[in-house]
């Protein structure tokens, strides 16, 4: 399993986003790059979605920032490292943790990620952050191999096919993918304060969050 980030992520998205049905949730993304749209599918087929994606050669891009694809520049923001977001289902926590677990470029982990619009808050959602250790990262590297790394697990193409035909109701509760007594399990091993009880057990469940930097430009 995949460690929870000791820090919840906050995105702002456009007043007109759809948050009943989305009738674009996988061709959205080909009008930057058609990876994306494959990749996208993929994560879909999977239980888990493509919200997000920074970087230094794409900006800020993703279901969540479809905003950003209309721009003439769709960058809209200059961010120095990588990160990705996608949406949590156990399935696509296994694969992570597999794919990239011991990478030395990468690091991910669980968290909640809260949408704003002009200071309300919209929904708040469970999620798996993807973050580089260093501010240069090969994002084309990493698409290229995770979309081999998703290619070659098993999905159901059909959830991605019918959410692009009749739409697709993305959000949920955000416990409602946990299990009660694991979230138990975690809270009290967080709360331990004896040494020889965390050499014992382990480290914290929650790793700290690597520096990201990003500058959004003034409107």
């Amino acid at each position: 399993m995949l460690p929870y980030w000791n820090s919840d992520l906050d995105l702002e998205i456009a007043s007109w986003f759809p948050f009943g049905v989305d009738y674009r949730p996988i061709s959205m993304n080909c009008l930057l790059n058609p990876r994306l749209r494959r990749v996208a599918a993929s994560c879909l087929e999977r239980g888990s979605e493509f919200f997000f994606m920074s970087s230094l050669g794409m900006g800020s891009i993703g279901s969540l920032m479809r905003d950003n694809f209309y721009r003439a520049e769709p960058q809209g923001a200059f961010s120095l490292g990588f990160m990705m977001i996608l949406g949590y289902s156990p399935r696509m926590e296994r694969l992570i943790g597999a794919g990239f677990g011991g990478s030395e470029d990468l690091s991910a982990g669980v968290a909640f990620c809260s949408l704003w619009n002009r200071g309300v808050l919209m929904e708040n959602i469970k999620v798996i952050v993807l973050v580089s250790e260093g501010i240069f990262f090969d994002e084309e590297k990493f698409l290229t191999d995770f979309e081999g790394m998703l290619a070659g697990q098993d999905g159901d193409p059909g959830l991605a096919f019918f959410a692009e035909q009749f739409g697709y109701r993305r959000f949920c509760m955000a416990y409602e993918t946990d299990d009660p007594l694991q979230l138990r399990i975690s809270r009290l091993l967080y709360e331990m304060e004896f040494a020889e009880t965390r050499q014992m057990v382990g480290p914290s469940p929650e790793v700290s969050f690597p520096p990201f930097f990003g500058l959004v430009p003034a409107e």
